[in-house]
């Protein structure tokens, strides 16, 4: 009899993160409160090697990252339940990062913009000075990222 062995693998892949980012509706962000980790999702985007997203000028999160602006992060896409086989097919990502308050205004535009246009918010681009204020965009500088995936059998084995 014919065994199938599924793994999960590692990717290599440079342009992986770039695809599932892109791809993903939510990307969860852990932020440190000093007992628990704090962890929302959020829409985002991937722009030139940092992940952009937008929140509420004050609040709770805020508060949690002027105090330690270190996160994780993960986000999944392309899953797929194979119950016959007892195994799920994903494409994943994982990472570390600091994240920060954008400050100037024209990247913060720039983020606002490829976030409406990727989820095609139906809001004015480029983003009016008034929005933008009323806004707080974040970015996370990416510190560590690992993409993994099982897309299904990699290798047979006899028993």
């Amino acid at each position: 009899m014919e065994k199938i062995v599924s793994r999960v693998e590692l990717s290599e892949d440079p342009a992986l993160p770039g695809e599932i980012l892109n791809k993903a509706e939510s990307l969860f962000v852990a932020f440190q409160t000093g007992d628990f980790p704090y962890v929302l999702p959020f829409n985002h985007v991937w722009l030139d090697g940092r992940i952009y997203i937008h929140c509420a000028l004050e609040g709770r999160k805020i508060d949690v990252l002027r105090r330690d602006g270190r996160v994780g992060f993960s986000t999944a896409v392309d899953v797929c339940i194979i119950r016959e086989k007892s195994t799920t097919h994903f494409r994943s990502l994982c990472g570390t990062g600091r994240v920060s308050e954008v400050t100037d205004t024209e990247e913060k535009r720039r983020a606002l913009d490829a976030i409406s246009l990727r989820f095609d918010a139906r809001c004015p681009r480029p983003t009016p000075d008034a929005a933008l204020a009323r806004v707080n965009i974040l970015r996370i500088d990416v510190e560590s990222l690992t993409c993994r995936h099982k897309n299904g059998p990699r290798r047979k084995d006899k028993e």
